[in-house]
């Protein structure tokens, strides 16, 4: 597992590609094959064949999410960049409605497959320009999307997002963030300025997992049973919350936003 993410990605024969956008390189990985990888996988780690990795790493987001979420039941919520939909079929016995936002027509289809709430709808956009919406919302949720951009772009792309939001409304974020310039993420002030530049106040940030951790792969192997899962999750974020030094590959960390 050494080495950035991408060129892991590109290891495992995924086609890998980039772009520039506003002089920085943007990560573009084909979105179309990884959906072919199943619901989790195609959104997590598509290299993890027997899927406890994976398993792992959703239940570890939504736990560290339920944390925050402050809901009502009437909200109106964007999913950005949602995938396979597991995190707005997740939410969305809890909310009025849910728009995933995805640049890939397979993803979507791969959704569809795993349609499990009627209150949940999807549009293809070009991962660029972003459409007109006939709502506002409530709150905007962003797994692993703004990972892959820096500079002006991640800038410009939550510039976008925040005139979709409500006066008040919050984002929940879970992105990765490294010290490490070979690895290709945003580090954490990178994030906080692209933030404050906005206008958008964060309300809290922290890590919530280690991209390495021994325990991690005693996970993906199978040596620690899934039944487990729900007890080392809660641990694993609670742990990183205690430490502060540079990071040498890279963190989850979650962001809530709000928009003033």
């Amino acid at each position: 597992m050494g080495g950035s993410p991408s060129r892991e990605r590109a290891r495992r024969g995924a086609p890998l590609q980039y772009f520039l956008e506003g002089e920085t390189l943007v990560e573009n990985v084909d979105w179309g094959k990884r959906a072919l990888k199943g619901f989790l996988a195609s959104g997590i780690d598509p290299a993890d064949r027997k899927g406890h990795k994976n398993h792992y790493i959703d239940l570890l987001q939504k736990i560290a999410l339920e944390e925050v979420l402050e809901l009502k039941g009437d909200e109106v919520v964007l999913d950005f960049g949602s995938g396979s939909g597991r995190f707005s079929y997740w939410i969305a016995s809890r909310v009025k409605k849910v728009v995933g936002l995805e640049v890939t027509a397979e993803m979507v289809e791969l959704a569809e497959r795993y349609r499990t709430a009627e209150n949940v709808e999807f549009k293809v956009y070009d991962g660029t320009h972003f459409p007109p919406l006939p709502y506002s919302f409530d709150l905007i949720l962003s797994v692993g999307v703004l990972q892959i951009m820096k500079g002006e772009f991640l800038k410009s792309t939550l510039s976008s997002l925040a005139k979709y939001l409500k006066k008040d409304g919050r984002f929940y974020l879970i992105e990765q963030a490294s010290d490490n310039p070979k690895m290709e993420r945003p580090t954490v002030p990178e994030y906080l300025q692209a933030f404050k530049k906005l206008e958008l106040e964060c309300l809290r940030y922290y890590p919530i997992r280690n991209g390495r951790w021994w325990m991690l792969y005693l996970i993906r192997y199978g040596v620690i049973p899934r039944g487990l899962f729900f007890m080392i999750a809660p641990k694993e974020i609670l742990l990183r919350q205690r430490k502060n030094k540079a990071i040498s590959y890279y963190q989850d960390y979650l962001f809530v936003l709000k928009k003033s």
